[in-house]
């Protein structure tokens, strides 16, 4: 029988596959609880995954992350609740505990025991060694015994074997981790067309604002909060929260104050010369931290394939942005005592 086969150029391969047909019922968990010891990691967690999710799932190390992955693939025990998966899902597990790989196989050896073809959703036909060329991995490498690799290339091989595998729901833990560029673009395009379900557990930012549309954040003493959006959308919510909170404890501060100077009036209201400083500065200050937020964006958004640098502007964004937040509090702060003092005069 004659199988369309697809050639491999130049130009990018589609590796979108044909997976097995997801049916209505794909993974419903119930009430689900998780404790190591003491420790309560999961706490009545509920949810009903559907077909074309994608959440991206962040938190503190140690906080549970891992093990909700790995619940949800079977591959551990929860306490309590109930993890119900559809009679036609196909689970496909990538982290950096679930391969463990006979080093003694070679490279296409390796990919094959996964299979010896893929089908695209075009219904081509792509063979191992094709895949394998486009992970990187040439010709005059297939042979080569997985003992001979790098602990970075055992990572893409095995990202490769679980996508040779078809999946229809993907389970990803640290998923960027020790790749390189051109891999997590290949990871990125397949997840961008996948038909089924994507959940990734992530520290990357920048991957999670590129696959996610929902994120789950692990909290604290079990509790997972569910936010619509991806992490840039999280973030967001999370900055305009703690500005609210901070615009209400300043009140609630400068009303304490305001007793205090009741109570003291021979102690008059007034800036102190460090505050009048401040006040007149501040402005000024809060313009330029704008500015050179928007210098950041703009390189971040330029810098799309280079994970390293990304990195180090995803930080260098985060402090020029906590800086932000400090100075608005104070221009809450200042304001309102300019006001007070306006008043008493």
């Amino acid at each position: 029988m004659n199988e369309k086969l697809v050639d491999i150029d130049d130009s990018k391969l589609e590796i979108s596959v044909a997976s097995s047909r997801l049916g209505k019922k794909v993974i419903e968990i119930e009430h689900l609880a998780k404790a190591f010891g003491e420790k309560t990691v999961i706490d009545d967690f509920n949810y009903i995954v559907l077909r074309n999710d994608r959440v991206g799932i962040i938190g503190p190390n140690g906080s549970g992350k891992s093990t909700l992955v790995n619940m949800i693939a079977g591959k551990l025990q929860f306490d309590a609740g109930v993890i119900a998966v559809g009679e036609t899902v196909r689970i496909g597990l990538f982290s950096q505990e679930s391969y463990h790989m006979n080093e003694s196989l070679r490279v296409i050896e390796y990919i094959k025991e996964g299979a010896e073809l893929l089908t695209t959703a075009e219904g081509e036909k792509i063979t191992a060694s094709q895949m394998l060329e486009r992970f990187l991995f040439e010709p005059s490498a297939q042979w080569t015994p997985i003992s001979k690799l790098s602990g970075g290339e055992k990572r893409r091989l095995h990202l490769l074997r679980v996508l040779m595998e078809a999946p229809n729901v993907l389970l990803l833990d640290e998923p960027t981790n020790d790749l390189d560029i051109e891999t997590l673009t290949i990871l990125e395009d397949y997840i961008e067309s996948f038909p089924g379900a994507v959940i990734a557990v992530s520290h990357d930012r920048y991957f999670l604002d590129k696959v996610a549309d929902r994120i789950f954040s692990f909290e604290g003493e079990g509790r997972i909060v569910q936010y619509t959006g991806n992490y840039s959308d999280y973030k967001e919510f999370c900055d305009v929260e703690k500005q609210k909170s901070g615009q209400s404890g300043d009140k609630k501060r400068n009303g304490e104050n305001k007793e205090t100077v009741e109570r003291s009036k021979d102690r008059p209201l007034k800036f102190t010369f460090k505050e009048q400083r401040e006040y007149e500065q501040i402005d000024a200050t809060i313009a330029d931290l704008e500015m050179k937020i928007q210098q950041i964006d703009s390189k971040i958004s330029a810098a799309a394939a280079d994970y390293v640098l990304l990195q180090q502007l995803m930080i260098e964004k985060d402090e020029l942005e906590q800086q932000f937040e400090q100075q608005m509090e104070r221009w809450i702060y200042l304001n309102d005592l300019a006001e007070k003092i306006e008043m008493l005069r």
